[in-house]
């Protein structure tokens, strides 16, 4: 079972190398132990200490990080955690404890070599953004996503490779661990009982961009680098999702096959997805609809509480039917036609407006879709080998997820203010053409049997949400954004794309067995 350890070092005492003492940093132990705990849902028997007493020699530290690596287990994540002086010499950055120094890039590499899937690595001293990370995450043709997402490491730096990190003017402890220690106990950025290390780091780099627009003299610029796929999601509270009632019903003439809640804040509707056992005419078609009407007007279904706590013990105002002929019409949304009944409540002038492919018979509006055999043999002729489709689709997102991390990884520097946006947008010359010449793959690998649909839906949801990556910082584009608008902009598709990583972990779970 993954569980969540950490090596806490908080070195103060430099009394034997003739440094100044950093008091505060022994208080950043206990700030940052409280909020792992409180904020990450850290056991406190999984967090090593070192540096209660203020004394840290590299021996002791040495031994702590031998600890973690023997206690971590293949799933596990670890956050490791620094608080001191840093400095940066010939051969590198290097942490600083009370008797001597290490390098911070051998520490990091150590780290990535523990067996722990997930390892977060915090430093809080000074000149900390002055290290280097070889390689984006890289997405493997024979890995799951699940596999994929979050493996590797992640580096959160207090300052850039060049500035000092200073201790917090009202606080007896840093200002950057004071930012990371509101920001990993803040509620407001957990999300169906999670929070994200992509959030976390975007907030604490918030609060410091606030803080250098008011102390100017004082500034901190955090630096966030990863070599992991994704991000990392902790789940820190509770979460009971809301299911949704599923209505199916069979006899001798239909089968409802779902009913699907699309009430709006002025009416109570429903979508039914009905299967039809006989080539009916339109008036016995009329006669089902009414009778499906009659059966899911008083039914209760929701699409979560709010909707439910609206519309409890209300009849529908809006019912619509759609009809096809087997499982395969209903799965790939192909239907003979669809059938609409509203209440008196509503405008019948608009709903039952009429064209050339509509009409209406008892009571019941009618919109007959022509293209239903067509689109059947189309989807009948393009429906492809499961075997085939899984191949040729991980092959492809294969790809496209190892560029959009490419993408991210370069965009993270541009944050970091290591390099300007004309460099930026001189790589993705060189990413865009492939994003879509792999997208174009994707679009074009053929139709799921129905057992996949759901898992090439969801693939298909992260291609497009992987081109999105190419659109704001593109060259044919760049006039029509202000760099603001550009940074929000991918901002939210990061955030999109993180997300559909995860939902995707839930679709290979539901093939596991094809796959």
């Amino acid at each position: 079972m993954a569980d969540l350890r950490g090596l806490v070092v908080g070195v103060s005492n430099y009394t034997v190398i003739k440094a100044n003492n950093l008091p505060f940093c022994r208080n950043d132990i206990t700030a940052i132990k409280e909020a792992l705990v409180s904020g990450l849902k850290m056991k406190t028997e999984n967090i090593i200490i070192c540096g209660e007493t203020g004394f840290v020699n590299r021996k002791d530290f040495i031994n702590g990080l031998v600890n973690l690596s023997s206690c971590s287990m293949s799933e596990d994540t670890v956050i490791f955690y620094f608080s001191g002086h840093g400095t940066t010499q010939v051969s590198g950055h290097h942490l600083v404890f009370s008797d001597a120094t290490m390098s911070t890039q051998a520490i990091i590499d150590f780290l990535d070599k523990i067996k722990a899937k997930n390892k977060i690595i915090i430093l809080d001293c000074c000149m900390s953004g002055n290290f280097t990370i070889n390689q984006s995450g890289t997405f493997n043709i024979d890995q799951t996503v699940e596999e994929f997402a979050g493996k590797g490491y992640a580096v959160l730096a207090s300052s850039n490779a060049v500035q000092y990190s200073y201790g917090h003017p009202d606080k007896l402890i840093s200002l950057f661990t004071s930012f990371l220690c509101d920001v990993l106990q803040d509620k407001y950025i957990i999300k169906k009982g999670k929070k994200s290390l992509y959030d976390i780091t975007r907030l604490v780099s918030l609060y410091l961009e606030i803080w250098n627009k008011r102390n100017p003299l004082r500034q901190q610029q955090p630096i966030f680098r990863a070599s992991m796929g994704g991000t990392i999601f902790f789940n820190v509270e509770e979460y009971i999702p809301y299911y949704r009632k599923r209505i199916y019903e069979e006899n001798e003439r239909y089968v409802i096959y779902d009913v699907e809640p699309l009430h709006s804040s002025m009416a109570k509707r429903y979508a039914t997805k009905v299967i039809l056992k006989e080539p009916f005419s339109f008036d016995e078609i009329a006669d089902i609809s009414i009778e499906i009407k009659e059966k899911i007007r008083s039914v209760e279904v929701y699409p979560n509480e709010k909707s439910q706590s609206r519309w409890l013990n209300k009849p529908a105002n809006i019912i619509w039917i759609y009809c096809g002929r087997d499982e395969d019409d209903i799965v790939n949304g192909n239907y003979i036609c669809r059938t609409t009944w509203v209440d008196e409540t509503q405008d019948k002038e608009w709903w039952y407006r009429l064209d050339k492919n509509s009409f209406i018979n008892k009571d019941i509006h009618f919109n007959i879709h022509t293209y239903y055999e067509t689109l059947k043999s189309f989807t009948l002729e393009n429906t492809v080998d499961k075997q085939m489709l899984i191949s040729q689709t991980k092959e492809v997102m294969s790809q496209l997820i190892t560029l959009a991390e490419e993408i991210i990884a370069l965009y993270n520097e541009l944050k970091n203010d290591s390099i300007t946006e004309d460099v930026l947008l001189q790589n993705m010359d060189i990413l865009i053409p492939k994003i879509d010449k792999a997208y174009y793959k994707e679009t074009v690998i053929g139709i799921a049997p129905n057992e996949l649909h759901n898992w090439q839906q969801g693939c298909s949801a992260l291609a497009g949400t992987i081109h999105d990556l190419t659109l704001f910082y593109n060259k044919k584009y760049i006039t029509q954004r202000t760099s603001k608008n550009r940074k929000d902009c991918m901002e939210i598709t990061i955030q999109r794309y993180y997300s559909d990583l995860e939902k995707m972990i839930e679709f290979e779970k539901e093939i596991s067995t094809i796959i």
